[in-house]
């Protein structure tokens, strides 16, 4: 019988990082999609720098940031005593600083792809800008908004690099999914490892599939 543990903590740091990651998404995708400026331009840059940065890259400026010998991390564990390396809230952490690019790419596209014209037309109404998000905006782009969500679950669950580096692999407590496959192979034990390459890869079809459904009427648009 295989222990299930490493499939449990997955779920659990891919849902909670899924639950920051979207209300992020949202409230900075509101903020930025109607910007136009150099400054805009530049934190779009940043947010989706993890695309292109490998995840041990990541991992490492994370590191740095939560060691217990910076600040930041002194400030974490000795102030709020919430200790963030070699613990499950650096694996979430780690999640969200790898799927939030995702989800703001869907979103923002979502935003964006809302007509201007019933928008304005919405403000000559007399509708305010915060009734006009809530109300048009972001009804129209909740197939993006999903889209980003399952990608981003989806991106969190199976993230290696940045987790190992900032969470390590601590049987029971930060053993997420692919970190197990990885060790499972390096004691030789590929059958064992073969189970959760098979349920990975059986969730990211189901995830794919998915978002094709999603946004078949757009393809046929196209």
């Amino acid at each position: 019988m295989p222990d299930f543990t490493p499939f449990w903590i997955s779920i659990e740091v891919a849902s909670m990082s899924t639950v920051i990651v979207t209300v992020l998404g949202i409230l900075v995708s509101k903020w930025l999609y109607e910007r136009k400026g150099i400054l805009a331009r530049i934190l779009e840059s940043i947010i989706v720098l993890p695309i292109v940065l490998p995840p041990t890259v990541m991992g490492f400026i994370l590191l740095i940031i939560f060691s217990p010998k910076s600040f930041v991390g002194r400030f974490f564990s000795e102030i709020l005593h919430f200790p963030v390396v070699f613990t499950m809230a650096g694996a979430v952490i780690a999640s969200v600083i790898v799927s939030f690019p995702l989800m703001y790419q869907h979103t923002v596209q979502g935003f964006r792809g809302v007509d201007s014209k019933m928008l304005n037309t919405a403000r000559t109404m007399g509708a305010s800008e915060r009734k006009i998000f809530y109300k048009i905006v972001i009804p129209l782009s909740k197939r993006s908004i999903l889209s980003g969500v399952m990608m981003s679950f989806a991106r969190a669950i199976g993230e290696f690099g940045a987790t190992l580096m900032v969470a390590g692999y601590i049987p029971n407590k930060t053993n997420t999914l692919p970190l197990e496959i990885y060790f499972l192979v390096e004691q030789g034990k590929e059958n064992q490892a073969w189970l959760w390459v098979l349920v990975l890869v059986a969730f990211a079809v189901v995830v794919i599939s998915t978002i094709n459904i999603l946004n078949k009427d757009r393809y046929r648009e196209a």
